[in-house]
């Protein structure tokens, strides 16, 4: 009997390979539409739109076109030719006339209102180039370009120490003297006002500017915040964390450490390992086989697998009661040419 899905089936972009499409003489009964049949009478596939069954085999109707660039025309046999046109320097055609006479205009000169072009070395000429004026200022951005002078200026000043700095009032960005002033973050909270950047104890704030100080909005881009994350982590402080052992993952009581892939990985092993009973059968004889799993449970999955070469196959299953499952075959399978895996 045909096997009967009352689910999508969602075969994550793989292929359905030597498919047949449903054979019926007539159109099917109350059909839905995007349902799709071929014809065994005319010999022609059929595809529910809408009210009506709309032929497509084979068939390409309804094609407009407006430009000069396609030609659409029926060559009255069923068949449609579509042309191309290519593009010149009057009529548009797979890009527009403009930008063809701009494409012809590319040079590795300096010229104005051209596209540039490399030359035979790779090279091409311009005039002036312009950038944003972020240049001639702090950077505040990885990807901002900055001043020689500036860099200069930053490696000789250092980083110095001045005070440690209590956050938890979430106070101003502190005035500085000097590029390389420091705060070490001695209680966490923000710099900058309320609307300025988290800081953890151990972090330092260091100044890349010489700032009258202010908030996060007037004078953030003075300053750049150094993460040290010394303090151990907690679901509200980012900081250090220690790696669980095994028996804590298996124990799954401890609060305080953090679990690796590889042993989470290996307990959620165990637990299937746990649940789950596999059989081989087959005797080339019966066709319905009860398959005494003792998990003791209703709710279990059933998957059938040929033991030779691996493929899962199909077959009818019904849940007998907490600890068995029968398979139904149409055909009884030889010995152990099946494998029954329950999961509980």
């Amino acid at each position: 009997m045909a096997k009967r899905f009352l689910t999508n089936i969602d075969l994550s972009k793989n292929e359905i390979q030597n498919v047949v499409i449903h054979k019926l003489a007539t159109a099917p009964s109350s059909p839905t539409e995007a349902q799709l049949y071929f014809n065994s009478t005319d010999k022609r596939y059929y595809l529910r739109v809408g009210l009506d069954w709309k032929d497509v085999t084979g068939q390409i109707d309804d094609i407009l076109t407006s430009t000069n660039a396609i030609t659409i025309t029926d060559n009255g046999d069923g068949t449609l030719s579509i042309d191309v046109a290519d593009v010149t320097g009057v009529n548009s055609g797979l890009m527009s006339s403009v930008d063809k006479t701009k494409l012809d205009g590319s040079t590795a000169t300096d010229t104005a209102s051209t596209l540039v072009e490399r030359d035979a070395s790779g090279n091409f000429a311009a005039g002036v180039i312009t950038v944003d004026n972020i240049i001639s200022n702090a950077p505040t951005q990885p990807n901002h370009l900055t001043t020689k002078s500036y860099v200069d200026n930053l490696v000789a000043s250092g980083v110095n120490i001045v005070a440690a700095l209590d956050c938890s009032g979430n106070p101003n960005y502190p005035a500085t003297t000097s590029i390389g002033d420091a705060y070490h973050v001695s209680v966490a909270g923000k710099i900058g006002g309320t609307s300025g950047q988290l800081v953890e104890v151990g972090d330092l704030i260091v100044a890349v500017a010489i700032s009258a100080g202010g908030t996060e909005a007037s004078v953030g881009n003075d300053f750049i915040i150094m993460q040290t994350n010394n303090d151990y982590a907690t679901e509200t402080i980012a900081g250090i964390v220690r790696l669980s052992t095994t028996p804590q993952v298996t124990a799954g009581v401890d609060d305080t450490t953090a679990v690796t892939p590889a042993k989470l990985a290996s307990y959620v092993a165990s637990l299937i390992t746990a649940g789950k009973y596999a059989v081989n059968v087959g005797d080339g004889v019966a066709t319905v086989i009860a398959v005494t799993h003792a998990l003791g449970v209703e709710d279990v999955g059933v998957t059938i697998r040929d033991t030779t070469t691996k493929e899962l196959v199909e077959t009818d299953i019904s849940i007998t009661n907490i600890n068995t499952v029968t398979v139904t075959f149409a055909v009884a399978p030889s010995t152990n040419a099946y494998r029954v895996v329950v999961q509980g």
